[in-house]
């Protein structure tokens, strides 16, 4: 059914438990699995960068939060093995989540995306709509969105 499935991680509960999923699918399917996560550039708004001005917030804020979710990607990616997962990809990306998930499926040739329902940004899912929405509707493969 699959060979090749992605899980999108952002370090949120929502993506944890995608991981989860896509850890069980790649067992039962015999799958190589590939750990995705994508950060933004740091082209920020004003608005946003006043806030973190306000907040006493630097860049090195920004980059632990970075180093994070590396350390979380290490840890699936260690479950995933234990658990006798043998193909493991970890991939790391800069750009706009949706459109790099969906441009790194193609071109990786991914049978299925597996992803949160919600990621770490609330805020903007309110204002531009949610990440998962996104990849749903532009993905030519099987998008399974996981609460």
């Amino acid at each position: 059914m699959f060979k090749r499935i992605l899980v999108a991680i952002d370090g949120s509960a929502h993506s944890m438990k995608a991981a989860e999923m896509a850890i069980e699918l790649c067992r039962t399917y015999d799958t190589d699995l590939t750990l995705l996560h994508v950060t933004r550039k740091l082209d920020l708004p004003d608005q946003l960068k006043d806030y973190i001005k306000d907040e006493h917030l630097t860049r090195q804020d920004l980059l632990a939060i970075d180093e994070a979710t590396k350390r979380v990607i290490a840890d699936i990616r260690m479950s995933a093995e234990a658990r006798g997962i043998k193909r493991i990809k970890t991939i790391f990306r800069e750009g706009k989540p949706a459109r790099t998930i969906v441009a790194y499926a193609r071109s990786a040739r991914i049978d299925a995306i597996i992803m949160g329902s919600r990621g770490l940004s609330e805020f903007e899912s309110a204002l531009l709509g949610s990440v998962s929405h996104k990849v749903a509707s532009l993905a030519d493969c099987t998008v399974m969105i996981v609460k």
